[in-house]
């Protein structure tokens, strides 16, 4: 079997991390694997994970057309970052293949997607959004994407979900509670498999720190985004003497300067410790979670189909504090202490007060949280639904060659993403791919 896999290579994504770590079980299967790094074309001369595989940049349009006529399946890795995903779009528009999609929102892929084609004179960025969410979506989304308010005001009315799972021919996503819209618009199977991922070095678990007694160290691992939620940690710890005066709040990842400044701003008029230790390379965030006896894996609100870095952290025997939503509500009770969304500020801080407090306790959540994530998150389950889909998602030849010809016509006559939700519509093609949809 031959496999060619659309995925980011760069050291920094974590999506480029879980995809070496499934090429490697996939090799270890017997499977032909050639990896097509999918970044745009700046990060595509940094450095890689390692893939011990071919691999091959998106824009070698001989060398990747090549490997995808003689392949068995071709996979995209899809998630809502069009810098780390812009050749994975490019080519799954001209063939359709098995999109493991990484986040239930894509409206920044979208965006970034859509302003890479202005000044060309194409408006099929403002056609698809019509198509799929009504009248004027082009310009509610258009006016949306130039507020800090972007994902509140798209998330729940044109995430863009539809607009990739359209184009594949089969989705495989991580979580459920976002499946409804995949099932809309995908025309072959929906599969729900578990994010696939390992520590650092694989299978060790960290020692913590021995540190001051009583002291909680909190860490929140990734890029600085405001859904993070760690201005509201900073107020939670701010907001009570014994944690202002015994915690200390660390971050480890990209953060810009205006966030950096924000952030040392909010916790400097509190009286928090707080350090931003920028990005890391693997043995100092490996330390950093030696060092953390507490991990903050909030998302408020919450996008991604799995959190690499919950999982993470939960490998590495870590306490964690999750938002009560999302795929974070999909983790088994018992495995991470979860924060009302509704008296967010509150609730963490008496989780932390709670943790710090007990440290047997919290040595015993970060065991089961272990447990049960080295029994879910598994390379080898992810690689044979993979395997499996090669004969039941419609990569196949006649399939591809039907998709495109129906594509191609219903163009000609003025059809539109609409027609995608039209099972009349779907029967011609679905006669090549025999399988359906199931969610699973």
């Amino acid at each position: 079997m031959k496999l060619v896999m659309f995925t980011p290579g760069l050291r920094t994504s974590a999506i480029g991390r879980m995809a070496s770590i499934v090429v490697r079980e996939l090799t270890a299967k017997g499977v032909e694997v050639i990896v097509v790094r999918c970044e745009a074309e700046s990060f595509l001369p940094k450095s890689s994970h390692p893939f011990d595989v071919p691999v091959f940049s998106w824009t070698d349009d001989t060398a990747v057309g090549e490997a995808i006529a003689t392949a068995d399946l071709v996979v995209y890795h899809v998630g809502d970052n069009f810098a780390f995903h812009k050749g994975a779009i490019a080519w799954l528009g001209r063939c359709p293949g098995v999109v493991c999609l990484h986040d239930f929102y894509l409206g920044h892929l979208f965006h970034g997607w859509a302003h890479s084609r202005e000044g060309s004179g194409n408006n099929e960025a403002a056609h698809i959004l019509r198509s799929l969410y009504g009248k004027d979506a082009d310009l509610r989304f258009s006016k949306a994407a130039c507020r800090t308010s972007f994902i509140a005001e798209t998330a729940a009315t044109m995430p863009c979900t539809e607009w990739v799972c359209a184009m594949a021919s089969a989705v495989v996503t991580h979580s459920s509670w976002g499946i409804q819209r995949v099932l809309n618009s995908c025309p072959g199977p929906v599969r729900v498999v578990p994010l696939p991922y390992e520590t650092l070095t694989r299978g060790h678990v960290v020692t913590e720190e021995a540190g001051v007694p009583g002291q909680v160290r909190v860490l929140t691992i990734g890029h600085a985004n405001p859904n993070k939620r760690m201005d509201s940690v900073i107020r939670a710890i701010g907001g009570a003497p014994w944690l202002r005066a015994n915690a200390v709040y660390r971050h480890v990842g990209h953060i810009d300067t205006a966030a950096f400044m924000d952030l040392s701003a909010l916790a400097t008029g509190l009286g928090v410790d707080f350090v931003a230790s920028g990005e890391v390379d693997d043995a100092a965030l490996e330390q950093a979670f030696a060092w953390a006896n507490v991990v903050s894996c909030l998302r408020m609100p919450s996008l991604e189909a799995a959190s690499a870095s919950a999982i993470e952290s939960m490998l590495y025997g870590k306490a964690i504090l999750v938002s009560d939503g999302g795929f974070y509500a999909e983790i088994e009770d018992g495995c991470a202490v979860r924060v009302e969304g509704t008296n967010e500020i509150a609730s963490i801080r008496r989780a932390l007060e709670q943790l710090a407090g007990d440290p047997v306790g919290r040595e015993s959540l970060g065991v089961r949280a272990r447990e049960w994530a080295e029994r879910t998150f598994r390379a080898d389950a992810y690689a044979a639904e993979l395997i499996e889909l090669s004969g039941t998602s419609g990569t196949h030849p006649p399939f591809v060659n039907a998709t495109k010809f129906f594509f191609d016509t219903l163009a000609r006559w003025g059809g539109d993403a609409r027609w995608l939700t039209v099972p009349s519509v779907l029967e011609p093609i679905a006669i090549f791919d025999a399988t359906g949809t199931d969610a699973t």
